[in-house]
C-alpha cells in the first residue's frame, strides 16, 4: 500500500505568529495546526509581582491587542481584591476596548485576508491595483489609534488604565479632536463592509458551537455571561468549570474545549450569532443590506463579521463620547487577598485571566486562555471537512483553501503559547 499523501506548509504567513500545519490527504483527512511559536511563559512572569504591575506586563503579550489583555488583567485583579469602579471607568474602558478591537479588525482585514482573495502573496503588492483600499485602510487605522492613545497614554502597550481607574482622563476638546476624526471615516467604514461583502468565499458550512459574551443591555466587550449556542449560559465565575485546557504534542498553545471535548469557536462571527441585535440599528441594515444575515455558519465570513464590527465600534464610540460628560476623579485601593477572573470579548474572541493575590498584593498564581486557545480545535476541524469536501482538487488548491479558512480566523499564535 502507497503512502499517503500529504501536504506541509512549514510556516504560514500574513498570521499573527509562527504557525504551519501537515495535512495528509486520505479519505479521513488528518490534520495537524503546528503551533511552534515558542513558549512565553506569561504565567510564571507574573507570579510575585505585584498587582499594579501586571496589566503592564500582560500588554506585552501582544502588539495587536494590548488593551484586552491589560483590560481583562485588570477586572480580573479588581474582582480578587474586591475593588469597585466608578461609572466613568466603565465607560472608558467600553470606549478603550472598542477602538483597539477596530484597530485590530482592519489590519486582519486589509493586510492579512484581503491578499488572498485579489490573488497577492501580500499586501505589498496589492499597492499599486488597489490603493484606494490601503488609503482607507490608513485613514481609519490612524482615526482609531488616535482614541486609542488619548485614553490609554499611547496606542501600543497603553499606560493609563490601572487597578481602580484611570490615572489620567482626556479633556473635553480632546475628545472634541479625536470625534471629529471617528466622524470622518464613518463612509470608509461602510465602504469596508461593502468590499469585504464584495469577496468571493469559499460555500462552507460548519457545525461549530458558538461562545461569546451577551449581556441584555448591549453589545459588550467587557461584562456579560458566557453563553453559546449549545445552551451553555454560565457566570465568568464558572468559566472553570466548564472549560477545559489540554495540550497536544505538536503545538505550544493549549487547545481550550467545553467540558465534553465540544471545539468552539469564538470571534467576531461566533459574537454576530449569539447578539446580533445588540448591533445598532445602522449596523443591522449595513448587514442585511450586503446579505448577511444570522445564523451564519460559514467561517470565511468571520471576515465579514469583522468589518461589520469596525462600523458599529465607530457608531458606539461617537454615541458613548458624545453621551457623557468626563471629568478627573480620584480613586483610592485597598491591598487585599483574593483570587478571581474576568473574561471579555478581545477582537478574536473570549479572553479569560485569572489571579490569586495574597494579602500584601502580590500574584502567587495566574492563567490566561487567549482566543487563539478556544478556537484551536474548530480550526482543526474546519480543515479536516473542507479537506475531505475538496480532496479531489490538485494539492496546490487545497494548501490554499487551508491557509484562507486558518486567516479566516485571525489567529494570534504569539497570544496562544503559554
Amino acid at each position: 500500500m502507497s503512502e499517503p499523501q500529504h501536504i506541509e506548509v512549514e510556516y504560514l504567513a500574513r498570521v499573527e505568529g509562527e504557525a504551519g500545519f501537515r495535512i495528509v490527504l486520505d479519505s479521513q483527512p488528518d490534520i495537524e495546526l503546528r503551533i511552534f511559536e515558542p513558549p512565553r511563559f506569561f504565567e510564571g512572569f507574573l507570579v510575585g509581582r505585584k498587582y499594579h504591575e501586571v496589566g503592564d506586563i500582560v500588554s506585552r503579550i501582544c502588539g495587536i491587542c494590548p488593551v484586552s489583555h491589560m483590560t481583562t488583567a485588570i477586572q480580573a485583579i479588581e474582582k480578587a481584591m474586591g475593588i469597585q469602579v466608578s461609572e466613568q471607568t466603565v465607560l472608558l474602558r467600553k470606549i478603550f476596548s472598542l477602538s483597539q478591537i477596530a484597530a485590530s479588525h482592519l489590519i486582519h482585514l486589509y493586510m492579512l485576508a484581503m491578499p488572498d482573495y485579489y490573488g497577492f502573496p501580500g499586501v505589498v503588492q496589492m499597492i499599486p491595483g488597489h490603493k484606494p483600499h490601503l488609503d482607507r485602510l490608513i485613514r481609519m487605522k490612524e482615526a482609531m489609534n488616535g482614541l486609542t492613545a488619548l485614553i490609554g497614554g499611547r496606542a501600543l502597550h497603553p499606560v493609563t488604565n490601572v487597578p481602580g481607574g484611570f490615572t489620567h482622563i482626556p479633556r473635553p476638546e480632546d475628545f472634541a479632536s479625536v470625534l471629529k476624526e471617528i466622524k470622518a471615516i464613518r463612509k470608509d467604514a461602510e465602504q469596508a463592509v461593502r468590499d469585504i461583502a464584495a469577496l468571493e468565499v469559499p460555500d462552507f458550512h460548519s457545525d461549530s458551537v458558538y461562545v461569546a459574551l451577551y449581556d441584555e443591555t448591549e453589545y459588550a466587550t467587557n461584562q456579560g455571561r458566557i453563553v453559546s449556542t449549545s445552551g451553555l449560559d454560565i457566570s465568568v465565575d464558572q468559566y472553570p468549570d466548564f472549560f477545559v485546557e489540554s495540550q497536544v504534542h505538536y503545538a505550544y498553545a493549549k487547545q481550550t474545549v467545553l467540558e465534553g471535548g465540544t471545539p468552539i469557536m469564538v470571534g467576531a462571527l461566533a459574537r454576530l450569532n449569539i447578539k446580533f441585535d445588540k448591533l445598532q440599528q445602522k449596523t443591522r441594515d449595513l448587514a442585511a443590506d450586503v446579505g448577511f444575515a444570522v445564523p451564519d455558519c460559514n467561517p470565511f465570513h468571520n471576515n465579514l463579521a469583522q468589518a461589520l464590527e469596525v462600523f458599529d465600534a465607530i457608531e458606539r464610540c461617537i454615541q458613548l463620547i458624545e453621551s457623557h460628560a468626563f471629568r478627573d476623579e480620584e480613586f483610592k485601593v485597598e491591598i487585599r487577598g483574593g483570587e478571581g477572573g474576568s473574561a471579555t470579548e478581545a477582537p478574536r474572541g473570549l479572553l479569560y485571566h485569572w489571579y490569586c493575590i495574597d494579602r500584601r498584593g502580590v500574584v502567587e498564581k495566574a492563567n490566561l486562555v487567549t482566543p487563539t486557545s478556544h478556537n484551536f480545535l474548530n480550526i482543526e476541524k474546519d480543515l479536516k471537512q473542507l479537506v475531505a469536501e475538496n480532496r479531489k482538487q490538485d494539492r496546490e488548491a487545497i494548501r490554499l483553501l487551508c491557509e484562507k479558512t486558518v486567516r479566516a480566523y485571525d489567529p494570534c499564535f504569539s497570544c496562544s503559547v503559554h
